[in-house]
């Protein structure tokens, strides 16, 4: 019975309202009736139903009509009240009190025209990227009753000013009883974002040439805000040195805008050396010594020119504590910058287009007291076209270091992503200082068939470019690859697995 009658007064709502306009009761008519519509009277408290019936035979007095609507939304937080009042002749009023689900009211379409807009936000992106006439039309919502149909006009400008986003709209109580709060939510996807949070590899990986190794991070946060503990364990993935230890990053990509982001990053890693690494630095007392810790701090600043061009700089502290007990520690305090390029497109054909180009150059200098001093440039560079189930990849990358670099900024490729099935600990035990990488692929589905070349070797010595060839299996985060090495006389395959879950960032670290 409940039901059947709030339907019927909600479609009664639209012709009294109508009739109100036409005979608007001043203060001091009096009430005749008073009743509450869309809640249970049994969900109030007595003392509220109490007070709501006492309005019969009283003066009108719209604020004590407000207080009451009040008190419905702070006993009823998840309802939204309002009140009508209508006329049965000049000085006799009827008052009814409406109240609605706030997660209703985009379902309910005209019923909510009886809640008048207190505010107007949206959510997940800067407002500076939508034209002016946009934001007025948005805003000139404001102190009107909710119309629903302008309101999906306004959803539909935002989607064509806004392409590759997904806009949903919903609504929250107002400030005052019987007004609401419309919110526009604006998800970009990550390609869409003028930043992006530099990347992670949080894997857990096995390589029948090298071994077990993992590095954990959770990332927590929001959209623009991030704090990201990360804890290696006997990671050896990408670097000449096997590390384990605990670092904690921290980054925002907006502040104030968009265009803005700040990066920190406090790290302390123990370092493990293959015996292969160990035997080749007896014979190369040209490079620095090798260290059993490394602790550094990284603040970076980045600004986005356009959506698709980013720059930033910063710099890395980095004390390197000696291998041998006691023994001076080292510092390698290097400038950095870089400039990063993203796009993606989606030509009529159906084909999707995607690019990354990074440049990044890291500088020991006696300026930030460091003790090595040394100049590191590396260019990575990714295209891939396709389509939602198969895609051909081509990525390349070179790097160029002049001085004493340290261990850890020496080039390395052979491992789970670069150059498989080869050992980098086998063909460069203690890195490069000249660096080439290349790897084609074709894949379909979860199927990845690749061709790897590359090479790492120092300046004035030979060039060898090694190949390797082989399928990988990818399943979500899980990946199983089976390499082999192709210009070689001792031909044996490679096999690696792990689960590799990446935390977002479109280019190469820096």
């Amino acid at each position: 019975m409940t039901r059947l009658f709030l339907l019927f007064g909600l479609i009664l709502l639209p012709l009294s309202a109508s009739y109100a306009q036409e005979i608007e009761p001043a203060d001091g008519a009096t009430i005749s009736s008073a009743q509450v519509s869309g809640i249970d009277l049994d969900r109030l408290s007595p003392g509220l139903r109490e007070d709501i019936g006492k309005l019969a035979g009283t003066a009108l007095d719209r604020q004590r009509l407000r207080d009451l609507a009040s008190r419905i939304e702070t006993e009823q937080p998840r309802y939204v009240a309002a009140f009508r009042i209508t006329a049965d002749r000049a000085d006799m009023a009827r008052v009814v009190f409406v109240v609605g689900r706030v997660r209703d009211a985009d379902r309910q379409g005209n019923v909510n025209a009886r809640y008048v807009v207190d505010a107007v936000e949206i959510h997940g992106i800067d407002e500076a990227r939508l034209d002016q006439q946009l934001r007025d039309d948005l805003q000139a919502l404001v102190g009107k009753p909710l119309d629903d149909e302008e309101v999906e006009r306004l959803v539909t400008r935002l989607k064509d000013a806004l392409p590759h986003a997904v806009v949903g709209r919903g609504i929250v109580r107002g400030d005052q009883p019987g007004r609401i709060k419309l919110v526009f939510r604006v998800s970009q996807p990550e390609s869409e974002r003028w930043l992006h949070f530099e990347p992670i590899d949080t894997n857990a990986l096995f390589h029948s040439d090298q071994g077990w190794g993992a590095n954990l991070a959770l990332a927590i946060g929001t959209d623009d805000v991030r704090v990201t503990p990360i804890i290696p364990i006997d990671n050896g993935d990408a670097l000449i040195e096997e590390y384990s230890g605990f670092g904690l990053r921290v980054e925002s990509r907006k502040v104030g805008t968009e265009r803005i982001g700040v990066f920190f990053e406090w790290s302390t890693y123990d370092q493990d050396w293959r015996g292969e690494t160990l035997s080749a630095m007896t014979f190369r007392p040209d490079l620095p010594a090798l260290y059993r810790n490394r602790m550094g701090v990284t603040p970076l600043l980045k600004f986005a020119i356009t959506p698709h061009v980013s720059v930033g700089g910063g710099v890395a502290i980095t004390e390197l504590d000696s291998l041998v007990e006691p023994g001076p520690s080292r510092m390698a305090n290097a400038g950095i910058g870089f400039i990063r390029f993203h796009d993606q497109w989606r030509p009529d054909s159906g084909l999707q287009q995607r690019l990354n180009a990074s440049f990044t150059t890291r500088a020991g200098t006696s300026a930030l007291e460091s003790d090595l001093i040394y100049q590191r440039y590396v260019l990575h560079a990714d295209y891939a076209v396709g389509s939602d189930r198969q895609q051909i990849v081509v990525s390349s990358m070179g790097g160029v270091i002049e001085g004493d670099a340290p261990m850890f900024e020496r080039f390395a490729i052979g491992d789970t992503r670069t150059l498989r099935g080869w050992n980098k600990w086998a063909i460069t035990p203690v890195g490069g200082n000249r660096l080439f990488a290349a790897t084609l692929e074709y894949r379909y589905r979860a199927v990845n068939l690749f061709l790897d070349s590359g090479s790492v070797w120092d300046s004035g010595n030979e060039k060898h470019l090694r190949f390797s060839t082989g399928v990988s299996f990818t399943p979500g985060p899980v990946f199983f690859t089976l390499a082999f090495p192709l210009n070689t006389d001792e031909f044996h395959a490679v096999f690696a697995m792990g689960l590799r879950v990446p935390i977002f960032g479109l280019h190469g670290q820096w």
